[in-house]
């Protein structure tokens, strides 16, 4: 089984290069982000060990099997946990516990005290002492499978703890060593026998077992040697599949089988180097580059890979879509509204293949279900707004990725724009006063004027999907719904307002007022959601004077909200008041894009000083490391875009807003084998102004830079100053991106 997991490196080397001798894995930390509780949030991650993308990952528990599953203050430790949880308030599905104990017999459900100073967490591997019983625990991970080892203390009896979450169907064939179980929690609800299913072998002997008689659990007791270098070692390896055991048994004979250990994590630990090592920083300080690869690390798990390649090496997946084995590829746990602003543009530059595969599996998801997911956990799930699969799907072709079936996609999406569904969790609820008026009316729907303005950006998307297939006679349509953003802005007000079905205006309005007509926001924050037309909203807003005012009333506002709907003072609110940056909520992603709306307004040089404020006071390189939900790599995204200095503003446009470069020099290896080189010489946190830029030697005068100046490789060079340079890019022909799609 070496070749099989030396295969898995050379697939990753083939398109993806790094440094020689680079050890990015070590410099990432899932730690980040874990100290975080339901009232605020610092990023609500959990320390997976991964393969990236990784269908199963494993994690240490601290807390509930489903939710906040290990926050960095506890000092107890009560399972080392296979998950699929994509977010504690979306919860986990086929999870279950692993935990080694000692003493005579089971006689209540196994922890121990630990402590940071004995734990190491690394993406590929994470160790540390159980204090209450002196074994020492490491694991590893695959992208189905992991390896896990215990080191029991001299003379102790060894046990091993499986707990199922619920009643399971545990088998063991004690003289092979071998335990099957089911993991059955299902909070998608997603159709058929659903669960996962994992096979479990060990490297010694079974000499007794005890289980819960409901099958909840079950504890393995070990004959480990009593003396040599093996002694009172137990080492598991578990494969899982949501197809059945067989498959579970086949995913571990192909990405672990017999190998040692410590191979296992080394062939992980060079996977995420290469990966990781798709981005070299120079200039860096150590904080800096663990913050760095840490948000790197994060981009680089979601969405996870549910397909499985069973024994005739054909590509098959589980569907929660129809509750039934299909063909081909699927991928799961996905918030496209969070994802589709930045996590998707960076996976175009670095990694295109794997962006159409994703496309190619939620064209499945849509064979299978009948409409594109909203939030995929792993199938269909009634959180959030929106269709944004059309924005993944319109951006891959505008940048030349279309290996998926793109009259499929037409298809999939225009039936996002046209037919009707309540169902929060496919379609777009309050459709049906969308086609009859132009809006989405707040006395109706909830977050009426948020709808309204996402499925104006949407209905964008779908027009560039149509073009792109050519169905030309659905675009005028689509295009002129795109212009709805204009029915729910008020300029009495001066801010995007819920607008009644009798077409009068909601009551009452206050800009800070959170939910009512919006989404986890105020108008603050979706005044500015038009992405695909800044132009009109410029315009709306009383032109580019008027428009630059507006950024800066909102960043040098008092950060006040008023509770709404919510009733009650939610995280995000709390998190907006930290941040210290007035009603710029950066721990939410509607306004991700807000900083970079200088460079269309004329005032480019804006950017900088707020751009530079997030990157260096709401990240870091600790447990505190975020200002919000990091949110299946968005949060992270944004910092590695903003850091490179630029930023995908309306995914769907193969352009990219300059900002501010943090780093002296950063190369993007790229999937042609070419590197795109980014120069910021004299960088430092005084320097934080563009002065000029140059693109291959040659000055570019314009505020943003197209996608295939970065994939095609070359050296753009910024020039940093500490004063901004009011005149670079401020003629209306150098703004984003010219007079149409680039």
């Amino acid at each position: 089984m070496k070749s099989a997991l030396a295969i898995s490196i050379l697939l990753v080397g083939a398109s993806l290069r790094a440094e020689s001798g680079a050890n990015y894995a070590d410099l990432a930390n899932p730690l980040v982000g874990t100290d975080s509780t339901h009232s605020f949030s610092h990023g609500n991650t959990y320390p997976a060990v991964a393969a990236p993308f990784g269908m199963t990952f494993w994690t240490p528990r601290t807390g509930d099997a489903s939710g906040w599953i290990y926050q960095y203050g506890a000092d107890r430790l009560r399972t080392f946990q296979a998950t699929h949880q994509p977010s504690p308030w979306m919860g986990d599905y086929g999870n279950f516990g692993v935990m080694p104990f000692t003493g005579e017999s089971i006689r209540e459900l196994p922890s121990s005290a630990f402590s940071h100073d004995d734990e190491i967490s690394r993406p590929h591997y994470y160790a540390v002492t159980l204090e209450d019983t002196g074994v020492r625990a490491e694991m590893t991970a695959t992208t189905r499978s992991a390896a896990m080892r215990f080191a029991f203390p001299k003379g102790e009896r060894a046990w091993l703890h499986f707990d199922a979450y619920s009643p399971g169907d545990f088998e063991i064939d004690q003289e092979a060593g071998v335990l099957k179980g089911v993991a059955r929690s299902n909070n998608g609800g997603v159709a058929g026998d659903f669960g996962c299913r994992f096979v479990a072998k060990f490297s010694v002997p079974i000499k007794s077992v005890e289980a819960s008689p409901d099958k909840h659990w079950v504890a393995i007791e070990f004959a480990t040697p009593e003396s040599g270098p093996r002694s009172g070692v137990v080492e598991a390896r578990i494969g899982t599949s949501f197809i059945g055991h067989d498959q579970a048994a086949l995913n571990l004979e192909r990405e672990v089988g017999a190998t040692p250990f410590d191979e296992v994590v080394a062939a992980n630990q060079a996977v995420w180097n290469q990966r990781l090592g798709v981005i070299e920083i120079e200039g860096a300080t150590d904080e800096q580059r663990v913050t760095f690869y840490s948000n790197l690390y994060r981009t680089l798990l979601f969405p996870r890979v549910f397909h499985e390649e069973n024994a005739a090496g054909e590509l098959v997946h589980y569907s929660p879509y129809s509750g039934k084995v299909e063909p081909g590829e699927m991928y799961a746990d996905n918030g496209f509204w969070h994802t589709f602003r930045a996590v998707y543009p960076l996976l175009s530059i670095i990694d295109p293949e794997i962006n159409a595969a994703m496309i190619r599996g939620w064209l499945n998801a849509y064979r299978e279900g009948g409409w594109f997911p909203k939030w995929a956990s792993p199938g269909y799930r009634d959180c959030m707004i929106g269709t944004h699969v059309e924005s993944v799907i319109a951006d891959a072709l505008c940048k030349g990725i279309d290996d998926f079936d793109i009259q499929l996609a037409a298809d999939a999406s225009l039936k996002d724009a046209t037919e009707l569904s309540d169902n929060g969790a496919y379609g777009r609820k309050g459709m049906a006063s969308y086609l009859q008026r132009g809006y989405v009316a707040s006395d109706e729907t909830g977050e009426a004027a948020a709808r309204t303005l996402e499925f104006a950006y949407d209905d964008w998307c779908v027009a560039q999907v149509c073009e792109r297939a050519g169905r030309v006679d659905a675009v005028p349509r689509l295009l002129q719904h795109a212009q709805n953003y204009r029915n729910v802005f008020d300029p009495a007000v001066g801010f995007m307002r819920g607008r009644q079905a009798d077409k009068s205006w909601r009551p009452n309005f206050a800009a800070d007022e959170w939910g009512g007509p919006f989404t986890e926001g105020s108008s603050w924050h979706y005044s500015w959601s038009v992405l695909h037309d800044l132009p009109g909203l410029i315009e709306l807003m009383g032109g580019d004077e008027a428009f630059v005012a507006k950024l800066d009333a909102m960043l040098a506002a008092e950060p006040t909200f008023g509770v709404g709907h919510y009733g009650g003072v939610i995280h995000e609110m709390t998190e907006m008041a930290a941040c210290n940056m007035g009603q710029y909520a950066h721990g939410n992603q509607p306004v991700h894009h807000v900083l970079y709306l200088y460079n269309f307004a004329g005032a480019p040089w804006k950017t900088a000083a707020p751009v530079r404020q997030v990157v260096d006071t709401l990240y870091g390189p600790g447990p505190d490391g975020y200002c919000g939900d990091e949110d299946n790599g968005q949060m992270s995204a944004w910092y590695l875009f903003s850091t490179l200095g630029f930023y995908p503003v309306c995914p769907g446009k193969a352009g990219y807003a300059i900002g501010s470069p943090r780093f002296a020099k950063a190369t993007i290896h790229l999937p042609n084998g070419e590197d795109f080189v980014i120069e910021a010489p004299g960088n430092s946190s005084e320097n934080l102004y563009v002065g000029s830029v140059t693109l291959n030697g040659v000055p570019l005068t314009r505020s943003w830079i197209k996608h295939s100046e970065i994939a095609e490789g070359g050296v753009m060079t910024v020039e940093m100053r500490t004063e901004p340079n009011r005149r670079w890019a401020s003629a209306k022909e150098d703004r984003p991106f010219g007079n149409g799609t680039p």
